[in-house]
């Protein structure tokens, strides 16, 4: 020991030394110390911990934790001084040729007072704000050097009280949570299950199973007046699932929904709501609404238990149709400690909600559920013991006296004793006001938060976020992108324009292929048998029948003729190339509407050498390995190159992607070229031969050395009059456990860029960085609805994708990244450094590797000069809606057109109540925009509406609607519109 204190003497000789020498260290340390006074700065943090949280309840344990591990650990401190009776260094070591630098403390040495309680406020800080957590801590390790250089302690004092500080500081969290099980608080007690309709096991699999546990609920809710309600996950359909096998039990169930014991809605399914368009969202909602409300009315909460990650543009959704909140369990990052569990959601068009984070996820309330055979005494015994574990979580995020408790859990029955654990509950616990309630009840309790949450909700600190889904299975995304096309460009305008008699087929094939949107369908994360053997047979039937109306529809619309007319859904005039009599040949097309099919005027396309392409617009030189840049021919800037593979082993599931190396890729792999001019269309065709991997070794950490062929032909075409290139990819895949994607060099960086989303385009942040803590890591790649550009001062590049939904920009923005495939053989693993955990049961799924040959399709627009970003959104929506023949007259006509600013976006035109006709449009940008609605039919009267569309009555909710946009002016029998920014306008138009 004497050697221990010789050298802790030392030491202390040597830092007051060093201090007194550098004026510089020195008044650090004096500025250290008085920030540290008697615990200043830490009692300021208490305040700001409040004043971030929002003065309430949960304001009031955060600000407590802080004080708590400040005063403990200095009286900790106090009291040991008296124990160990140290005295000063400065009256010990009597040869300091200086004084200390602050004022002579009168207390003994060992233990550091003001460095226990600066590590025990800074402990507690960093619990109850962990964006804090690193800089309260070097403060604390400033203040224990601190009290060493002003002269008043040796290091081992400073380190005695620094390990008192970290234990108060981590016991003070749990003496909060004492306090916490002891306020008063009102608990609600909702039953409910989570009904995946189809995932690891197929629909008739899981309707098995749904049809008893219906049966036997209506039962208990007709018997047990005490079980009050019971919230059936948020969606509809699984009530018609249970019908069509018990159709006799339909009067039970609207009773029980008309008395709101049984809440069902307002969702007709439980969607991925990233990876479907926006129109879907709507779709999903309003037939939602119309089910709920042939049973007696929707539930008033926006519900979603397990969607993996929520639009930005949501809030905005909710607000159109009267819903004011959302209740969810995923997609909060480090802000869910900032705002808590209750918080005010903030769409980009400024709509708000009141949102509710179900941070003990949507089965927190599983504690209350035991053996059905359990004896009373044992029930009670229960309860008791797992009463902390209940409210220890719920309680440190609840804003308000409010607590959720949800009682359910994936296909669970309802647990028939809830009211006696409720009872058990408040016997256990007085100071908690328990009862089995519904999610309306919760929510009308629950004061306005203050804190505020805006945008798009992606991030997994307290749940994963699963987002490896975005490129799972990629053909369902292709297929679903090509199916809502269908619907909202041809089958929708044409039965709208025609007088609306097919509504009820169109809804068909709308409920047909929302049936494919359930989370785990649409995601591609259910077994083979439900994505080949179940969806794949739904997406035909609306593509067959969908294209089977369309045509029928046209022939309506259009005058029998035997003339070639071209046909074009786009709502302004364009021109494009369509195949003539064999031949590609740029045509002019009407706005939504018929023209002659005559070749229009202007340069033709050509090749000038071989692999080189051009119009009188862009330049594309294409390289043997299927790479190409473009040019422009007016200022010789160059854009590229673009369309360079890149491969990666995949270690990971269908939920998340997992590295696994080497990488490899397409540059500078000699392929075969051939160049070819077509009337009006140019193009480049490159076959070459990628030797991959044929997947992963044993031990599932890096590529197997064997290799397998996988064929890739990509064609680059040029179209007359076209400023974007556009790109056809037919990929042989013979390897497995990869990823494969296709890089386009923007040319330019960017800390920010923007990507397509429901009603919106979206700004993103370039970079990604880690979060240390989360349950599952935020990664660069990110869905994305039919564009992503990066733009710098002067050039850019967009980049448009036909139901492709995951993308990455790289390299600070040099380089933009589109999943093709993503090919994984397991349902779930437990053994990912990405994530924590499992998300689903182990099951292998071969299909999941997409072996075979699939098809993809890309396009580039160069951003530079005019071509600015509404523009090349334009062009996009052009190429993912080409115009084609038919037959015909001659006579050229608009049935609507779009005339006005390039950013507002047609959305849906569809047949409205009474004969009237819906439209809907939304400006994507952050600047007002304005635009006219031209007719074939003289407009009678035009007014804005919400998203019920005229349809007052939907859901029977008796919610008031009030969310629309501004009034549209007629003027002449043109509407005029304007709308704010990422504002949704939807429109009812009455014809004379």
């Amino acid at each position: 020991m004497d050697a221990i204190f010789s050298f802790d003497r030392q030491l202390y000789t040597a830092i007051v030394a060093a201090a007194s020498n550098n004026p510089l260290l020195a008044a650090l340390a004096i500025a250290v110390a008085y920030l540290n006074w008697n615990g200043l700065i830490w009692w300021i943090s208490g305040v700001l911990v409040a004043r971030a949280r929002g003065w309430g309840r949960r304001a009031l344990w955060g600000t407590l934790t802080v004080y708590l591990g400040l005063c403990d650990g200095w009286l900790v401190a106090e009291l040991l001084k008296l124990v160990f009776r140290r005295p000063r260094p400065f009256s010990a070591v009597l040869d300091l040729p200086f004084p200390t630098l602050i004022a002579v403390p009168t207390s003994f040495s060992f233990p550091s007072g003001d460095t226990a309680f600066a590590f025990g406020a800074a402990v507690a800080l960093g619990h109850v704000a962990p964006v804090w957590r690193v800089p309260a801590l070097l403060f604390a390790v400033a203040v224990a050097f601190e009290r060493v250089a002003v002269g008043v302690h040796y290091p081992l004092d400073v380190i005695g009280g620094a390990l008192i500080g970290i234990v108060s500081g981590l016991s003070a969290p749990f003496a909060v949570a004492l306090l916490r099980r002891r306020a008063r608080w009102r608990a609600f007690v909702v039953p409910h299950t989570h009904w995946d309709r189809e995932w690891y096991e197929r629909f008739e699999g899981y309707r098995a199973r749904l049809v008893p546990m219906v049966s036997k609920l209506l039962d208990l809710l007709e018997r047990d007046s005490a079980f009050r309600s019971f919230t059936f996950d948020g969606h509809t359909i699984a009530i018609e699932d249970y019908l069509e096998k018990r159709p006799d039990d339909r009067s039970r169930i609207e009773a029980l929904v008309r008395a709101e014991r049984l809440l069902i809605g307002p969702w007709y399914v439980l969607a991925d709501n990233l990876l479907v368009s926006g129109e879907s969202l709507l779709r999903n909602f309003q037939e939602g609404l119309r089910v709920a409300a042939s049973f007696g009315r929707a539930m008033r909460v926006g519900y979603v238990a397990d969607p993996f990650g929520h639009p930005a543009q949501t809030p905005q959704l909710l607000r159109g149709f009267g819903y004011s909140s959302y209740v969810f369990s995923r997609g909060v990052g480090d802000e869910g400690e900032r705002v808590g569990a209750e918080f005010r959601w903030q769409a980009p068009s400024g709509d708000r909600v009141l949102a509710t984070h179900l941070v003990d996820h949507y089965s927190g309330g599983l504690q209350l559920v035991g053996d059905l055979a359990e004896t009373p005494q044992q029930l009670r015994a229960r309860v008791r013991r797992r009463l902390g574990r209940l409210l220890d979580v719920t309680t440190a995020y609840a804003n308000g006296s409010a607590l959720l408790f949800m009682v359910g859990d994936d296909h669970v029955d309802a647990y028939s004793r809830l009211p006696e654990a409720v009872a058990a509950l408040r016997a256990a616990a007085p100071n908690i006001d328990a009862r089995i309630a519904s999610l309306e009840e919760y929510e009308a309790a629950v004061a306005q938060p203050r804190g505020t949450v805006v945008g798009e909700m992606i991030r997994g600190r307290y749940r994963p976020i699963l987002r490896g889904v975005n490129s799972t299975r990629a053909w369902i995304k292709q297929e679903n992108a090509r199916c809502e096309r269908l619907l909202l460009e041809l089958c929708e305008p044409f039965d709208a324009l025609t007088g609306g008699a097919a509504r009820d087929e169109v809804r068909s094939l709308w409920r047909t292929l929302l049936q494919n949107h359930p989370h785990d369908s649409i995601c591609g994360c259910s077994i083979d048998a439900v994505h080949d053997v179940d969806m794949a047979p739904r997406f035909a039937r609306v593509r067959n029948d969908g294209e089977a109306l369309a045509a029928r529809l046209a022939r309506e619309l259009a005058p029998f003729g035997n003339a070639s007319v071209v046909w074009s859904t786009v709502p302004w005039e364009r021109d494009a190339v369509v195949v003539l009599d064999g031949t590609p040949t740029r045509v002019r097309c009407a706005a939504l509407g018929t023209a002659p099919a005559r070749r229009a005027a202007g340069p033709p396309v050509a090749s000038p050498e071989d692999g080189v392409i051009e119009n009188e617009s862009l330049r594309v030189e294409v390289a043997l390995d299927g790479s190409f840049v473009v040019i422009d021919p007016l200022s010789g800037a160059r854009s590229g190159p673009h369309g360079a593979l890149l491969d990666e082993g995949d270690r990971g599931d269908e939920y998340t992607y997992s590295y696994a190396g080497p990488t490899l890729g397409s540059r500078d792999l000699p392929g075969t070229r051939r160049t070819t001019v077509s009337g009006d269309r140019a193009s480049v065709t490159v076959d070459l031969v990628l030797r991959l991997p044929a997947g992963l070794r044993d031990d599932r950490l890096a590529r197997t050395p064997e290799l397998v062929t996988c064929a890739v032909r990509a064609e680059v075409s040029l179209d007359a009059g076209a400023r974007r290139v556009d790109v056809r990819l037919v990929v042989d895949n013979q390897a497995r456990d990869h990823r494969l994607r296709v890089l386009c060099e923007t040319g330019t960086r960017s800390l920010t860029h923007v990507a397509g989303a429901a009603f919106a385009w979206l700004e993103r942040e370039t970079r990604v960085a880690p979060r240390p803590g989360w349950i599952e890591q935020p990664t660069a790649e990110r869905a994305v609805h039919d564009l992503v550009a990066v733009e710098g001062a002067t050039r850019g590049l967009a980049v448009g994708v036909d139901g492709l939904r995951e993308y990455a920009v790289l390299h600070d923005g040099r380089s933009i990244a589109i999943t093709l495939l993503r090919a994984v053989g397991f349902l779930s693993r437990g053994d990912l450094p990405e994530r924590k955990g499992h998300a689903g049961p182990a099951l292998a799924t071969p299909s999941a590797q997409c072996i075979g040959e699939r098809e993809y399709r890309y396009c580039v627009v160069p951003l530079e000069g005019e071509m600015t970003l509404p523009r090349a959104a334009r062009e996009i929506r052009e190429w993912l809606a080409p115009p084609w023949i038919g037959r015909g007259d001659e006579t050229a006509r608009s049935f609507y057109a779009v005339e006005g600013d390039a950013v507002i976006q047609p959305s849906a035109l569809r047949a409205g109540p009474d004969g009237a006709t819906v439209a809907r449009l939304f400006n994507p940008s952050r600047e007002p925009a304005s635009a006219t609605l031209r007719f074939a039919r003289r407009v009678l009267d035009a007014r804005a509406v919400d998203l019920r569309e005229g349809e007052l009555g939907l859901g029977n909710t008796g919610l008031d609607s009030v969310r629309t946009a501004a009034p549209p002016d007629l003027v002449d029998g043109v509407v005029a519109i304007r709308l704010a920014p990422y504002e949704i306008g939807t429109y009812l138009v009455r014809f004379t």
